[in-house]
């Protein structure tokens, strides 16, 4: 099993409008773990093996946006889960193009 999951995260009460550390942040997260990633403008999506990691990755982000000083962040997941064939953001992708 795969997942897709797209996700955004929102810090609110940094004092700043300015968000692209904290994006810097979510994506070091990533990279770490060595999970596949793609970042949109708005969002971001990266694949998991399961439900548990997807947990594990979004509680890292989480941790290291507090770590760096955000008092709250909000957090919006879409999950793409299909199990009757191969599902990831290539796949998906080129299923269009």
């Amino acid at each position: 099993m795969r997942l897709v999951v797209s996700f955004s995260v929102t810090p609110i009460g940094t004092g700043s409008t300015s968000l692209s550390k904290y994006v810097k942040a979510a994506i070091g997260v990533l990279k770490r773990r060595g999970v596949a990633y793609k970042l949109g403008p708005s969002h971001t999506d990266f694949e998991a093996r399961d439900y548990a990691e997807m947990a594990d990755v979004l509680r890292e982000v989480s941790d290291t946006l507090f770590a760096a000083g955000v008092k709250r962040i909000g957090v919006s997941v879409k999950i793409d889960d299909r199990r009757d064939k191969e599902n990831s953001m290539e796949s998906k992708l080129g299923s269009v193009f």
